[in-house]
């Protein structure tokens, strides 16, 4: 008989820990896809090209000084980098995609020098177009930019694109997360009636509501944490699984700052909730009368 009731209170508190972690690893993994494509729309967007047309006479000393504003972060934070194109330069990149000297069959070099400039994914917000706009408009006012050419369509698609994928992924989290406060508080729920009757006799003997509900507490943040600890396990173990089958190419390293809040949120939000869901259980069968508890 004692036998009995151990295995069933452990296969309470197994099938407890377990809910909770298959709803935080869930929630984990949305979060880990949300984060990596939010990265890779950033990689496509940093890997446009602002080609900074100079004009002809423009010497090495004056594009060099122009590339030095650009790479200041106070003028330009939004910057990231900035790689200079001489003339000559850019008549050897044209003949190796050419395959042919066309300088010498032309008899002088009629390509200009250029900057190359890539900006920061940030640029590309709800201000994208005027700050794009306002960076090459700033740019054609100097007296050496003959023009500033990059794929205008291809940027506001992208900014577009962006802006989609947040607001969808903002919506999916409130929802997986409000799915998952209702998943967890049914579990925690479940867990608790199954004690209203101890908690009513603790109450008719003269038990304070503190001392009634800190056990209960104490055990539900013991399985929010181990639900959040195994569901992180699991989450690092797949993706582990997927990165190596796949060779998708994710660094973990560059990542880690990532990887270590990602999975420190999953354990609050695994204990948080454990914790809110058994308090207001606890309360609900404190607060009610003999009658209902059949």
């Amino acid at each position: 008989m004692r036998n009995r009731k151990s295995i069933k209170l452990w296969g309470t508190h197994t099938s407890t820990v377990l809910s909770i972690t298959l709803v935080l690893f869930v929630l984990g993994l949305l979060m880990l896809i949300g984060l990596h494509s939010y990265q890779y729309t950033n990689s496509i967007e940093e890997g446009v090209l602002y080609n900074v047309v100079l004009s002809p006479d423009t010497d090495d000393a004056s594009a060099m000084a122009l590339k030095a504003k650009l790479e200041d972060k106070t003028a330009y934070p939004y910057v990231k980098d900035v790689h200079f194109i001489s003339k000559d330069e850019a008549a050897e990149n044209f003949t190796k995609e050419l395959g042919d000297d066309f300088v010498s069959f032309i008899g002088h070099n009629p390509l200009f020098p250029s900057l190359e400039v890539n900006l920061k994914s940030n640029i590309l917000d709800a201000n994208n177009g005027n700050t794009v706009k306002q960076f090459v408009n700033q740019l054609k006012q100097n007296e050496f930019v003959e023009d500033v050419v990059y794929q205008e369509k291809m940027v506001n698609e992208l900014d577009d694109t962006l802006r989609k994928l947040v607001w969808f992924m903002i919506g999916i989290m409130a929802l997986l997360l409000f799915v998952s406060i209702m998943l967890i508080n049914a579990t925690m729920r479940i867990a608790i009636y199954e004690k209203r009757f101890t908690i009513k006799t603790m109450q008719l003997v003269g038990a304070k509501r503190g001392f009634i509900i800190a056990p209960y507490l104490r055990r539900s943040v013991l399985y929010g944490f181990l639900g959040g600890l195994i569901a992180i396990a699991l989450v690092v173990l797949l993706v582990y699984i997927v990165n190596n089958q796949l060779n998708i190419g994710i660094d973990f390293a560059e990542n880690r700052d990532y990887y270590i809040a990602l999975g420190a949120l999953i354990l609050v939000l695994g204990i948080v909730i454990s914790f809110v869901s058994t308090y207001f259980s606890l309360l609900r069968y404190i607060r009610m009368s003999d009658s209902k508890l059949y």
